[in-house]
This record gives C-alpha cells, structure tokens and sequence, in this order.
C-alpha cells in the first residue's frame, strides 16, 4: 500500500469516528422522586431532560407522575406531602424558567389530576444562544378545596436548578458539521476506490 492511500484510510477513519460522535445522542438526566402520605396513593414524579443541547438543535423534556401503588422501580428521592388529597380537585403545575432557550410549549404548564390515571407532559426545547442553559423548575400540586372549607392550596412538591451545556464546534450548525464531514468521508471513499483500481490495473500489468 503506498503511503497516500495509507494516509487517505487513517484520515477515513478518523471521519467516520467523527460521524459517529457528532451523530450520537446527547446523554439525558433522569430523576425519579416518590411522592406519598397515608391518606393517598403513592405516585413516581419521573424527570427526564437532556444535559447537553447542539446549539441549532432541539431536545425532547418529559415529566411523568405516575400512579405507583406497588413501588416498582427504583427510586432516588422521597418527598412526603401531607396536603395531596386525592378527594378534592388537583392539578398538577410545572413552571419553567430557562433564560437563554425556547420551550415548546412555553411557560407554566396546568393539567388535571384523575385518580388512577398518569401523566405524561411533554416539552420541545431549543437554545437561543451559544450560551449555556441555567434556570429552575418547579413543580405543584394544586388543591380547590370545595365550596365549605374555601381553602385553595398550591403545594410545591419539587424543585431543582438546571444547568444545559450549549456544544457548538467553531460555532458552526450541527447540520454544517455532519454535511462536511460526510462529504470528506465520500471523497476519501472515492480516493481509495480509485486508488484500489490503479493498483490493481498496475499489478495485473506486472504479471
């Protein structure tokens, strides 16, 4: 193998691992938080969002509060509330506050709580900046009362700061990057094909 064709199969494989790593997903935080007091069932508060974003893509976020009586799954947190009565209306409220990204859809999000029913709320979120992502989210349960007591409550049953790594490369689009580099790999391919025929050609000459 002469030394350029040596050359071309390193630099091939060096695009091909590039591919690889710009291609694969962004690794995910995912916090599971049980929420439970003796008056009401036991639910699983799942978080999952990403820890890293490219700059002009967008992320899938995922909050889950599923209805787990049989305490299935593993669990890392345990928060006890002593107002989460399943008797009287509740909704569950997740507010937002990532300056410096978009969230679809945007701001504080309200849904009804329905006994033995889960929920699963979905969120897109894209960066506006090259900056790193920092806010918080907050989560309640909010309990109307009936007309009796008239006692409104909004209870905060999670929170936690966030912090989104930004990845950008020479601040170009991710998009950029994966059509330069599978252009590159298509020529370096090209190359060595060609190369492969002449050597090929010369050999048979040789003979």
């Amino acid at each position: 193998m002469q030394k350029s064709t040596f050359i071309s199969f390193l630099t091939l494989l060096l695009f091909l691992l590039l591919l690889i790593i710009v291609n694969f997903p962004n690794p995910r935080m995912v916090s599971e938080i049980n929420i439970t007091n003796q008056k009401t069932n036991q639910y699983l508060l799942k978080l999952n969002l990403p820890e890293q974003i490219w700059s002009d893509q967008a992320e899938k976020i995922n909050i889950q509060l599923i209805n787990d009586n049989s305490q299935i799954g593993v669990i890392n947190e345990k928060q006890d509330i002593s107002n989460f009565d399943s008797k009287k209306i509740q909704n569950f409220e997740v507010d937002w506050v990532l300056p410096g990204a978009e969230l679809t859809p945007a701001g504080n999000s309200i849904t009804p709580i329905i006994e033995e029913k889960d929920i699963n709320m979905n969120w897109g979120i894209a960066p506006i900046t090259n900056q790193d992502v920092i806010g918080t989210v907050w989560i309640y349960i909010n309990t109307i009362s009936d007309s009796d007591e008239k006692i409104n409550k909004r209870e905060l049953i999670f929170t936690r700061n966030l912090s989104l790594k930004i990845r950008s490369v020479f601040g170009l689009k991710i998009g950029t990057i994966q059509w330069i580099l599978s252009i590159f790999t298509l020529l370096n391919i090209i190359y060595l094909f060609r190369s492969f025929r002449i050597m090929k050609v010369f050999n048979s000459f040789q003979k």
